[in-house]
C-alpha cells in the first residue's frame, strides 16, 4: 500500500472501529524561512493507557511526511518520529520507522 494522507485516514477509521476515540485537527503553519505546510493531526485514545497521535504534513510542492507520537502506551512515551510506512491488518497496525536499504525497519505493532 502506498503511503498517503487518504491511507492515514483509513487507518484512523480502522482504529476507531476498534475502540479508539478520535480527535482531528487541521492547522496551516506559516514559516518565515520556508514554505508553509498543512498539518493534520489525529489524536487517538483508548482507555486510560493508550494515547497516540498520527500526523500528516503536506507541503505546497507535493511531498507529504507522516509522524507518530506515543503520548502514552502503558508506561512508554515518545517524542514524535517520522514513519517510513504503516499497514493495518484485521487485528493490528504495524508502524515502521528507521527503514534500511535492505527493506528491514524498526516496527511498532499496536494490537487492535
Amino acid at each position: 500500500m502506498e503511503m498517503s494522507h487518504d491511507y492515514m485516514r483509513e487507518t484512523v477509521e480502522k482504529m476507531a472501529d476498534h475502540g479508539f476515540a478520535v480527535v482531528n485537527a487541521v492547522e496551516s503553519v506559516e514559516r518565515a524561512s520556508a514554505p508553509p505546510y498543512e498539518r493534520t493531526s489525529y489524536e487517538l485514545t483508548r482507555g486510560n493507557d493508550e494515547h497516540v497521535i498520527l500526523e500528516c504534513l503536506e507541503y505546497p510542492d507535493g511531498p507529504e511526511s507522516y509522524w507518530l507520537e506515543l503520548r502514552r502506551m502503558g508506561s512508554i512515551t515518545s517524542l514524535p518520529f517520522m514513519l517510513d510506512s504503516w499497514k493495518w491488518r484485521d487485528d493490528q497496525v504495524e508502524f515502521s520507522f528507521y527503514g534500511r536499504d535492505d527493506g528491514s525497519a524498526l516496527t511498532f505493532v499496536l494490537s487492535l
